[in-house]
């Protein structure tokens, strides 16, 4: 990375230094946000249309260069949003007293109670000690486990920092050698689950969480967790079976062996009785999950249930106080509430209307042909994200404009943002993932390399796009494709 250093400073200070490359995407989005709100209205926008139109602009701008930290740059784009483009500032911080946004506050703190008392490692170990000893049969409880467990906890680098380093002892204890294929599988087989498996559970990653809120208030109410969940099966189902295939078959040991379970049965030893925490947060968890699947029978949304849960997780004292405030990323929450919040903005200056109107009719054909659409999406959202890094900042822009014209073309939003979140956890690059980044250095040095393990990106998503195109007729049959 080029910077520029400046002039020695004074005896005693430290040198100061210009990251010459975040300077240039700084500036190119300041002229970028003043040149399009200068920019006459065309049609039934209006001068704070443009505005806002600048202002966004201008913050992709500053995410794609990384210039200042995420959220910095969101509460920046919704401060100008009020003070410089007269938005509402009930519309342009909608999203903190929205449910989506208590749900995450929730979701963050259960995700961090269940890794505080060791709930997800134990279980995690239980299930793992049920599959066949074969190098297929651990492959197959890999992915189960991982893709079982993800409705536990929303963060998939918290997950990653358990599991990588329980994995790699699974791998070290069976005799693989470091950096070989079995052990390279062993790693891609959990790491492919904790990608795909988000898009199932609405529970299971802030970025899924996240795409709720993006959501019209029809479509949140219509697809709750179980819903979801269903809707999602037929896709997951077969990117799970491709997975497995692949991986069984092309990672396997040169020599069929048994895989050692000395090392699991270690663990759980180590473990001892169930904690009376461990207890407590899985009676929680048990009864919050019941609560989403029942929804429509007990009249409990998803919100609440899980603010009830945190609420018992503190009282039993499984999240102490002083972990909840520094185990939860708040930035984080913050950033997501100010790019949800987009949902509201565009809307109320006219930009999602005259987006309908102007470009609806030229798209109406495209988004009449699936077996396109879902290759174009699916290609888009990978190329893009080599420039957002943001997985829920690529999703808000995106989705803001590509929902109101899915439904004019009569297409559910519900896919479009189902595809868009199927795709979007890319790791061609390690610096794209941060969640990669955590899988791959949590176990320690010399296990697996990153040349192994990114290249597998590419079949990750020719399997998540062979799966998605087979899901097609499914959604069809199922009656949710048209919106």
């Amino acid at each position: 990375m080029a910077t520029t250093t400046l002039e020695a400073p004074a005896p005693g200070k430290t040198p100061a230094a210009i990251d010459t490359k975040k300077v240039i995407w700084g500036v190119a989005a300041l002229v970028v946000a003043i040149g399009l709100s200068l920019v006459p209205p065309p049609g039934d926008l209006t001068d704070s249309s443009m505005r806002v139109l600048g202002i966004l602009a201008g913050a992709v701008l500053l995410w794609a260069g990384r210039v200042f930290h995420e959220a910095a740059i969101a509460v920046l784009m919704s401060t100008l949003f009020v003070v410089a483009a007269q938005v509402k500032i009930t519309e342009s911080f909608s999203a903190f007293s929205g449910t989506t946004f208590w749900l995450l506050v929730a979701a963050f703190a259960l995700g961090a109670a269940v890794k505080e008392c060791g709930l997800l490692e134990r279980i995690s170990i239980n299930l793992l000690r049920m599959f066949p000893k074969s190098y297929a049969g651990q492959i197959l409880g890999l992915l189960t486990v991982t893709t079982v467990t993800s409705p536990i906890i929303p963060s998939k680098a918290a997950k990653c920092s358990i599991l990588s380093p329980l994995v790699r002892g699974m791998s070290d204890a069976s005799g693989y050698k470091p950096e070989s294929k079995p052990a390279t599988g062993f790693f891609l087989s959990y790491y492919a689950a904790t990608c795909f498996s988000p898009a199932m559970f609405i529970s299971a990653s802030v970025t899924t969480a996240a795409l709720v809120g993006l959501y019209s208030d029809d479509i949140q109410a219509e697809y709750g967790f179980l819903k979801w969940m269903l809707c999602a099966l037929p896709w997951i189902v077969l990117i799970f079976i491709g997975h497995f295939f692949y991986i069984s078959r092309t990672y396997k040991p040169a020599e069929a062996t048994k895989v050692d379970s000395q090392y699991l049965n270690q663990r759980h030893a180590e473990l001892g009785r169930w904690s009376a925490k461990e207890k407590i947060m899985g009676v929680i968890m048990v009864l919050t999950i019941a609560i989403w699947v029942f929804k429509g029978q007990l009249g409990v949304p998803e919100y609440a249930a899980a603010l009830f849960a945190l609420v018992a997780s503190l009282v039993f004292g499984i999240l102490p106080i002083n972990k909840w405030r520094t185990s939860v990323a708040w930035e984080t929450l913050i950033f997501i509430g100010c790019c949800v919040s987009l949902s509201a903005v565009l809307p109320a200056v006219g930009i999602t209307d005259w987006l309908v109107a102007t470009v609806g009719p030229y798209t109406e054909g495209f988004f009449g042909q699936p077996l396109l659409l879902i290759p174009v999406l699916a290609v888009m959202t990978l190329l893009v994200r080599f420039l957002i890094l943001s997985e829920i900042g690529f999703l808000t822009v995106f989705t803001a404009f590509l929902f109101p014209l899915a439904t004019a073309a009569g297409v559910n939003p519900w896919v479009i943002g189902f595809i868009l979140n199927a795709f979007v956890i890319g790791w061609f690059i390690p610096y794209q993932s941060s969640v990669y980044l955590t899988a791959i250095h949590a176990a320690g040095e010399g296990w697996v390399t990153e040349k192994a393990t990114t290249r597998y990106c590419y079949i990750y998503c020719a399997i998540g796009l062979v799966a998605m195109l087979i899901t097609y007729p499914i959604w069809q049959a199922m009656g949710i494709w048209a919106a």
